[in-house]
């Protein structure tokens, strides 16, 4: 269901021209109209986010993204073993989600784990992403996940009595 002021700027953007196309028959042709017909901010329109209040966001996040990158290489560094078993949990929820109607072999939970698993290993499946936000998840994990599995697998050495 539209707002109000959806509908009017959708009613800014395009006309109804049955009359061209013959009765019961509305197609919807786009008209050229002049700039100040049309919404002023379309984001605030449809979104309910102005363009200011996504820029201000946006920046926020970047001023918060240093402390964030801190805090997640920290955690990373602390607990490797559960850092890479986080991450390879979370990337198989996201890869079921994404793959689980398109995918006839991701049935369950355990055989999109099962994939993200070996994407994070050796590479081997018998399972292959379809859908191309399989394949977004899938080429991350590629990239990330050997590097988590190192980390916790082969933790430096700490010095003996100081030296």
């Amino acid at each position: 269901m539209l707002t109000s002021n959806q509908q009017h700027a959708l009613d800014s953007l395009f006309t109804y021209t049955a009359e061209k196309h013959g009765p019961g028959t509305a197609a919807l042709q786009q008209e050229v109209l002049p700039q100040e017909t049309l919404p002023q901010d379309w984001l605030q329109t449809w979104f309910g986010l102005s363009h200011d209040q996504l820029k201000g966001y946006l920046a926020d996040l970047l001023v918060k993204k240093d402390a964030w990158e801190s805090h997640f290489l920290n955690w990373v560094e602390g607990n490797p073993l559960e850092s890479a078993f986080g991450f390879l949990g979370a990337a198989a929820a996201a890869f079921y989600l994404a793959e689980k109607e398109a995918n006839p072999k991701i049935a369950t939970y355990v055989d999109a784990f099962y994939y993200i698993a070996t994407c994070a290993s050796v590479g081997y499946a018998d399972v292959f992403a379809m859908t191309q936000s399989g394949k977004a998840i899938a080429s991350l994990v590629m990239i990330v996940g050997p590097g988590l599995a190192d980390r916790a697998l082969n933790r430096p050495q700490t010095p003996v009595n100081g030296s």
